[in-house]
């Protein structure tokens, strides 16, 4: 799907999709090879209600071949000093997330709750960290993606050219 996506928007001379185990990542790539690393890796523990192992929608959403702590490890490996770490995950591993990033060595320093509705709780964070950074975290603005009506909130809309 990545590659589709890359050749639908003619960036194949600008992006390159390589595929392996993100467990050995550090060993492909080497240390500090990435300024910057955006993952949103499966957001569910691998225990919680699997059916069949090698189905591709049970290895995107369980961690069954890679954990948290393996995505948080090799990000810190290929990461420079101060290099910059994005990740979208569940709410309801943000305690867990923190102080794994922490362990990792990639301090939080953004985190962003998206909400689908203003009154609903949010389905999604969005959390920044600095390898080596000090401690100190910024807790932005909720992101609200629709309005009452089911229309985008103007901030999407302005996000996303509409």
């Amino acid at each position: 799907m990545a590659r589709r996506s890359v050749a639908l928007n003619h960036l194949e001379d600008k992006i390159d999709i390589v595929t392996g185990d993100i467990c050995d990542a550090s060993k492909r790539f080497g240390a500090s090879s990435f300024s910057v690393i955006t993952v949103n890796p499966p957001y569910m523990i691998h225990e919680h209600g699997l059916t069949n192992q090698s189905d591709a929608k049970t290895i995107a959403r369980h961690e069954v071949l890679c954990s948290l702590e393996d995505i948080l490890r090799e990000s810190a490996r290929i990461l420079p000093h101060h290099g910059r770490f994005y990740m979208v995950h569940r709410p309801f591993r943000l305690a867990e997330i923190l102080s794994k990033m922490r362990l990792a060595g990639l301090e939080p320093k953004r985190m962003r709750f998206v909400h689908p509705y203003v009154d609903r709780e949010p389905t999604l964070i969005l959390i920044e960290g600095l390898r080596g950074g000090k401690s100190g975290m910024k807790v932005e603005n909720p992101l609200i993606i629709y309005e009452a009506d089911g229309s985008y909130t103007q901030e999407m809309q302005i996000r996303h050219g509409f």
